[in-house]
């Protein structure tokens, strides 16, 4: 009995060693390995971004960091000396590993549309987040190695595989009429008293954006300290554009044959649409009966473009909002964009037709809006907005390159010479004529949108928009741009808020694109 006890225990032990030793070896292998190595993962050199000139406005430097095994991160990207002091005091159990940290060396510009990394150095907003793929390379790692009992061993730390550099992305915006567009932005903010504004200039032929300007923004050095709101690129974001929508109104009344240049439109202080009364955002001194189509947009005449509106009816109307490439995204780089607020006709309530034709009831990104105006500019076709000019890989082996793709035709060549006509018109005549420059001829139109209520319905009495959009010069326009305040105080209108912005910043940068003027 004692004997077959024996044997029983023996064959027991010898299963259980089968299984173990056997059956179970990479389980228990890798078990052992678990408990006594840790891998590390380590950001690698992240991609620069460029202005279009070359200039840095996102880097890379090294900084040290405090690992010790068990425990994981005592202390991230610290500097050198202040990375050895402290390692100083355990040199046998802290690690210290090298780390890149993401720095961005002109602080606060451009800073919404470059957004800004976390401390894994992933991508969180703007460029950095859109390109993350490109820009973060691929990550080093090491490994340390500890006792059965978790405590490292001394000169353990060994790499396990090297990283590899990401790719440099090179961007449309010029740093200098970027500075210059902030600068005016954000004078024009504290002047007006208002809540926020960006300036928007784009090359109308190529479609490049050479400055984004929004503010209030924020350090991208020190995002963690600023308000998360200012983190999102405001120029994504849908709004009711207002008066600056007259031009899409009255160039789908041209394109559609509803109106010509020569159609009289009625003198009219009010107008019903559907059982709402539509007026005219100020007093207007009529000089007759009637008025010109260049005399509504001249003086922005709500009940003219009303009556431009009716002409068209709602499905020519539709479609022609469409053609222009409202409803849709520009696809022009950031995530977040939005497509704005566009209904089918087919739902439109009874007053939509007329309150449409000056910017209300329908909702706009201002790059929709700036690519729309662009058709004027050129023949009738319109430009996508670019905001990354090339992306290239550290050896130079992967180059990709950013360009037009196939035009979108708005309108004809005969309706785009005469937007431009009009819009020249306005500056010269009417409510444009703070936008006017000596050696530059520029056509553009102002806004004054009220704000709609938080909740979506109704407007906000005593809060409005102001804006003005435009280009320049008249003769072979170069440069476009749109200037939005949010709810000035004082004066609330477009022409006295953003024109003199406008005339700024777009002079600025023909001048210092040496582009030829053509008012000599």
């Amino acid at each position: 009995m004692l004997f077959s006890v024996f044997v029983f225990f023996f064959v027991v032990i010898i299963i259980r060693l089968v299984f173990l030793q056997v059956l179970g070896h990479e389980f228990y292998e890798k078990k052992s390995l678990d408990q006594r190595t840790r891998i590390i993962d380590l950001a690698a050199q992240r991609g620069d971004i460029f202005d279009r000139n070359g200039n840095i406005l996102a880097t890379s430097i090294d900084t040290y960091s405090i690992y010790l095994a068990r425990r994981g991160w005592i202390a991230r990207k610290l500097p050198l000396r202040e990375a050895e002091q402290l390692q100083r005091s355990d040199p046998k159990s802290l690690n210290l590993l090298k780390e890149k940290k993401r720095i961005y060396p002109k602080g606060r510009i451009a800073a919404q549309a470059i957004g800004f990394v976390g401390l894994d150095n992933s991508g969180l907003s703007g460029i950095e987040l859109a390109y993350d793929e490109y820009l973060k390379g691929k990550e080093g790692r090491v490994i340390t190695e500890g006792d059965p009992e978790g405590k490292e061993l001394y000169g353990a730390l060994r790499e396990l595989e090297p990283g590899s550099d990401g790719m440099s992305l090179t961007l449309t915006i010029d740093e200098n009429i970027q500075y210059v567009a902030e600068r005016e932005i954000e004078a024009q903010i504290k002047r007006s008293q208002a809540l926020s504004g960006m300036c928007i200039v784009m090359d109308v032929k190529t479609g490049e954006i050479l400055a984004l300007a929004s503010k209030p923004d924020f350090n991208p050095n020190k995002y963690q300290e600023a308000n998360k709101r200012a983190w999102h690129p405001q120029f994504l974001d849908p709004y009711e554009p207002g008066s600056t929508f007259k031009l899409i109104t009255t160039a789908a009344g041209l394109q559609a044959g509803a109106i010509t240049l020569a159609t009289p439109l009625k003198a009219m202080d009010s107008v019903t649409v559907g059982g709402k009364v539509i007026k005219n955002s100020h007093q207007i001194q009529w000089s007759g009966s009637t008025i010109t189509v260049s005399k509504m947009l001249e003086q922005s005449i709500n009940t003219g473009a009303v009556q431009v509106g009716l002409k068209l009816g709602p499905q020519r109307f539709y479609d022609q909002i469409r053609a222009f490439g409202f409803g849709e995204r520009t696809g022009f780089g950031l995530w977040g964009e939005s497509k704005g607020i566009v209904k089918p006709w087919q739902i439109w309530d009874k007053p939509d037709i007329g309150m449409m034709t000056f910017g209300q009831t329908i909702a706009v990104t201002p790059l929709q809006l700036l690519r729309a105006v662009s058709a004027f500019a050129n023949d009738g076709l319109m430009v996508k907005p670019i905001l990354v000019k090339k992306i290239e890989s550290s050896d130079g082996r992967f180059i990709k390159v950013f360009t037009q793709d196939k035009l979108d035709k708005a309108v004809t060549v005969k309706v785009a010479a005469e937007m431009k006509k009009l819009m020249s018109n306005v500056v010269l005549n009417g409510s444009g004529k703070r936008a006017k420059m000596k050696w530059f001829g520029v056509g553009g139109k102002t806004g004054t949108a009220q704000k709609v209520n938080t909740n979506g319905i109704g407007y906000q009495s005593g809060h409005y928009i102001a804006s003005f959009i435009g280009f320049a010069p008249l003769a072979e326009p170069r440069i476009a741009a749109l200037v939005i305040v949010n709810d000035p105080k004082g004066s609330i209108w477009g022409e006295s808020v953003c024109g003199p912005v406008f005339k700024t910043v777009v002079e600025y940068a023909l001048r210092y694109l040496n582009v030829k003027p053509d008012m000599i």
